[in-house]
């Protein structure tokens, strides 16, 4: 009995072993299933453009390669004109090129098209196909010519093509994409044009060649569709495309965030810039300096106080004034500082218990575009409660939904004018830095008429506009400290826990918005950046399709 009970338990012991290893592998076949999936880590596409048009595209996939399939495959089509010719293959285990077979079998097994590569020609274009060959990690090079990809237009020479096709499986996981060509003339924002479609990623010329690269996998809908524009001369394309450049672009553009791009006369006024800037740049800022420091002795010689507003009180035209005669740059902070406190004192804005508070534009004053803009930016970004936070304002500026808005709230704004447009206006450029002078030396004066105070919230404002308002405010508290006290909106125009951060944050809300349009606007000239998920229509090449099957 006890042997048997014995032998009871083996057989048990056994079974239990046996159904777990069972269990074991059966759970590591389904989830070896499961995992295993062909991926494509990388794809690098270099591509050769030649004189006459023609462009030899090489093209390298870093794979991870299990059963499933037996071929990899790239479509090309769309081709409109162009043809695929002088194909090849090889990869990281072999020396030697793939043998093409003709005609060739998609249905072919795998150990059939190992080594092996062709061409299956479509009605829109062709499939340029090779064998798998076996499983593990690979590496795989083909090598082809498009014939005509660069084609020539009236007024450039260019091309719209997809290099990768929509749909590809699997999903390459990175793609670059260099374009050289044989001329050995070096590509340039300068002389060039180029535009990214269809991917996340960026576009830009580096050294003497352009790269287009992802920054993020490739999802179903993705694709790479890159658009190069080339003056006349650098190539000799035989194939002439249909209608002009400019109208091939505007299809493109069509549906992509490529907004705001240069007018012709604008590109033609850009390049004489930069010729000039470029044959005399030393001679051009040493004259201008000269031309700026006489202009300003002349205007600052006997200069006398001024106690009125220049411009009538505008602060925009006083600001241009300003800038126009500096050496270098132009500054709009201050600009923006004042015309917060202009809104203060006109009562559209408020402080109150630490928070500010937008209300309606007086209705009996006529406020410049400026103003109105800046107040309505306000109330927008306030919401409902009227309250303006600082956050709510970034948000605002920063909102695509906006983006047309602070872009012309940004052209109004940046309205620098030339010294030489203020020739026949040296008297009124003497009112704006003889108010300037006037409060610099505010204390010296030894008594303050009744009227004069009338004006010191202006004066306020107009120190804040030249800078030196921290210097005004504190003489203006030492000559009348009752003021402040006195006058509500006045003390809410110097309050020291509200009014910085909503400054600062506008300033620096305006400054990131001026830059992004800045951006956009090199982007839609060709300069390179990031590329557009949308647009890209009228592309040749490419697609639906390829990668594994």
């Amino acid at each position: 009995m006890k042997e048997w009970a014995n032998t009871t338990r083996r057989i048990i012991v056994l079974l239990v072993a046996f159904f777990s290893v069972a269990s074991f592998s059966i759970f590591n076949f389904q989830f070896s299933i499961l995992k295993a999936q062909p991926e494509l880590h990388d794809l690098d596409i270099r591509v050769l453009l030649r004189d006459n048009g023609d462009a030899l595209i090489t093209e390298t996939r870093t794979m991870t390669i299990d059963r499933e399939g037996t071929e990899c495959y790239i479509v090309v089509g769309n081709l409109n004109g162009s043809e695929v010719k002088d194909f090849s293959v090889t990869d990281d285990n072999i020396d030697y090129f793939y043998k093409p077979m003709s005609p060739w079998n998609v249905n072919g097994d795998r150990w059939e098209k190992t080594n092996r590569c062709g061409i299956v020609e479509k009605e829109d274009g062709y499939e340029l196909c090779w064998g798998l060959g076996k499983e593990g990690e690979r590496k795989y090079t083909a090598q082809y010519t498009v014939t005509n990809l660069l084609r020539s237009y009236p007024d450039a020479d260019g091309f719209l093509y997809m290099f990768v096709a929509e749909g590809i499986t699997p999903s390459p996981e990175h793609v670059s994409l260099y374009i050289f060509n044989d001329n050995y003339v070096p590509f340039s924002a300068d002389s060039c044009g180029i535009w990214g479609f269809r991917y996340i990623g960026n576009i830009q010329f580096v050294d003497d060649y352009i790269l287009a690269e992802s920054l993020a996998p490739f999802e179903e809908r993705s694709a790479m569709i890159v658009m190069a524009r080339f003056p006349k001369g650098m190539f000799h394309p035989t194939l002439a495309g249909e209608g002009t450049f400019e109208e091939l672009k505007n299809r493109a553009f069509e549906n992509s965030d490529y907004t705001d791009e240069m007018s012709r006369e604008e590109e033609i006024a850009a390049i004489v810039i930069l010729i000039c800037s470029f044959l005399l740049p030393i001679v051009s800022m040493a004259a201008y300096f000269i031309y700026v420091w006489r202009k300003r002795r002349r205007v600052m010689k006997d200069l006398l106080w001024y106690r009125d507003l220049p411009y009538d009180g505008n602060l925009q035209e006083t600001n241009d004034v300003l800038n126009a005669y500096k050496y270098v740059g132009a500054d709009y902070n201050n600009l923006l500082s004042a015309c917060i406190l202009q809104l203060v004192c006109d009562g559209a804005i408020s402080i109150e218990n630490q928070r500010f508070v937008i209300h309606k534009l007086p209705a009996d004053k006529q406020y410049p575009r400026l103003l109105q803009m800046f107040h309505q930016i306000f109330c927008e970004a306030a919401g409902d409660d009227t309250i303006l936070e600082p956050k709510e304002l970034r948000n605002w500026m920063k909102s695509r939904k906006n983006q047309k808005f602070t872009d012309n709230f940004i052209q109004v704004l940046h309205t620098k004018k030339h010294i030489y447009q203020y020739k026949n206006q040296e008297d009124r450029v003497r009112q704006v830095f003889g108010m300037k002078k006037f409060l610099q030396e505010f204390t010296l004066l030894d008594e303050r008429g009744v009227g004069e105070v009338g004006l010191w919230k202006d004066y306020m404002i107009f120190a804040t506009l030249f800078g030196i308002a921290e210097q005004v405010m504190s003489d203006m508290k030492r000559i009348n400290p009752e003021y402040f006290n006195m006058d509500n909106v006045a003390q809410q125009m110097v309050d020291e826990s509200t009014m910085p951060i909503i400054r600062s944050t506008m300033q620096n809300s305006t400054a990131r918005a001026a830059m992004s349009k800045a951006e956009r606007e090199a982007r839609a000239a060709g300069r390179g950046g990031s590329s557009s998920w949308g647009g890209g229509g009228g592309f040749s090449g490419g697609g639906h399709g390829g990668g594994i099957r």
